[in-house]
């Protein structure tokens, strides 16, 4: 008869190991906003930004004052929310802001664009995902409101950058050196305003700790003017498991325990 005892150190293996991976750790992100309007051509109107340092427990979370109702230049933006959060094999950050567009419109019966530019840059720092060096991939997704506020062209990029960064001191220059880059597109103000693909995922990419988590909001082809609207908007970077992940863990150790059990039962004594 096979004691339970001599099962004792798979089952400690299988329990460390449900820690393990159970376990996670704290992002200490600091959130920086900017927002900038560009002309049609091509020059920086004003830009704005504000930072929010995360709280305690690693969740930046909050109203970012800074943009309450404040024009940068033809623009009047309201930052809603702005959350980061970090859990086991995942980060992610999203953004709800509101828009009013006071500038010129585009004249549509010609192939120029009249109207300015609005670009929003969402840099998170300091983020750690504790799978790292694992695999891992980022999905995004977003949607502009749906009436209001008309705009033929809006694009949302995602990415990570290795190590933390700050915005580039040239105001409507994008950072570059992305990782895992997301892309989507669409407009504002249709029936079916969802940027395209959604969700959409890029590239697989090996993650480095710390890391800075880079989205931007391009919003341009303005037709009205005097007119709000808003933009709702995430991204999550997930760490792709091994195959089949934890459970594959587990299973093996259950198969480790069974070539045990079946190697002391053949060289138990026959009675």
């Amino acid at each position: 008869m096979i004691r339970f005892r001599s099962f004792l150190p798979f089952i400690g293996a299988a329990l460390v190991g449900a820690v393990v991976i159970g376990a996670s750790t704290p992002a200490h992100a600091d959130i920086t906003i900017r927002a900038t309007d560009i002309n049609s051509g091509g020059i920086v109107v004003n830009s704005q930004e504000n930072t929010l340092a995360s709280a305690a427990n690693g969740a930046g979370v909050g109203n970012l004052g800074g943009f309450t109702g404040i024009a940068v230049g033809n623009f009047t933006i309201t930052i809603v929310t702005d959350i980061a959060t970090t859990g086991p094999g995942f980060t992610s950050a999203s953004t709800t802001v509101n828009i009013t567009y006071d500038g010129p419109v585009d004249n549509t019966g010609t192939p120029t664009n009249e109207s300015d530019t609005l670009l929003i840059e969402v840099l998170g720092t300091k983020f750690s995902n504790p799978t790292a060096p694992a695999l891992s991939f980022i999905s995004s997704n977003s949607s502009p409101s749906t009436s209001g506020l008309l705009a033929s062209s809006v694009t949302m990029t995602s990415g990570v950058i290795a190590g933390n960064v700050a915005l580039s001191a040239t105001t409507g220059t994008t950072l570059g050196g992305q990782l895992g880059t997301t892309t989507g597109s669409g407009t504002m103000g249709s029936a079916s305003s969802v940027l395209m693909p959604n969700p959409v995922t890029g590239a697989g990419f090996n993650i480095v700790n710390p890391f800075s988590f880079y989205q931007t909001y391009t919003i341009t082809g303005f037709t009205n003017s005097g007119v709000a609207g808003s933009l709702s908007a995430g991204s999550t970077v997930t760490s792709a498991p091994e195959p089949g992940g934890g459970a594959l863990a587990l299973t093996g150790l259950s198969v480790m325990a069974g070539l045990g059990w079946w190697r002391r039962r053949k060289t138990l004594p026959s009675a």
